[in-house]
């Protein structure tokens, strides 16, 4: 699933040329849809090399990784933010298993939407015209939203049937 997210990533999205303030970005599904008993750790390492990957694909300079790492380290706090649901210690069950799909997608939404500000702030470095800078972070979350969509009922019905 993380090749075909990354394939889809790099060579139709961003090839994609729908309009300047609209672009949407799918490869962060794979930090967000890590199992949430993971150490941080991991995901954060896991978050780096698809940041590398993504890169060293796109010329990116670091911004994709720059954009990643705080997503692997709010997942967390996001998650209990957007469904009040959190990760106990010693939890060894799917928590994504006891999600509805609706939280889910609150909680994939609100990820992207994190994610989208982040990497359009960073990649302008300005705030010169900040209605752009908000129509473009708010119009690519949500078209990423929609197309991450199907992507997600699949693997919540993947994990919902285990």
């Amino acid at each position: 699933m993380t090749l075909m997210l990354l394939f889809l990533q790099i060579f139709i999205l961003d090839e994609l040329s729908i309009a300047l303030w609209l672009r949407p970005m799918l490869f962060p599904l794979i930090v967000l849809l890590l199992p949430m008993e993971w150490r941080t750790i991991w995901v954060m390492l896991i978050a780096l090399a698809v940041g590398m990957v993504m890169d060293l694909a796109q010329g990116g300079s670091g911004l994709y990784t720059a954009t990643l790492l705080p997503l692997a380290i709010m997942r967390s706090s996001i998650l209990f933010i957007t469904t009040r649901r959190s990760v106990e210690a010693g939890d060894q069950s799917s928590l994504f298993s006891r999600l509805s799909m609706r939280l889910m997608m609150i909680y994939v939404g609100a990820m992207l939407l994190v994610h989208h500000a982040l990497f359009f702030i960073l990649e302008r470095l300005s705030f010169a015209m900040p209605g752009m800078l908000i129509l473009t972070i708010v119009c690519s979350a949500l078209l990423s939203l929609i197309i991450a969509w199907p992507i997600v009922r699949f693997l919540g019905s993947k994990i919902h049937n285990k």
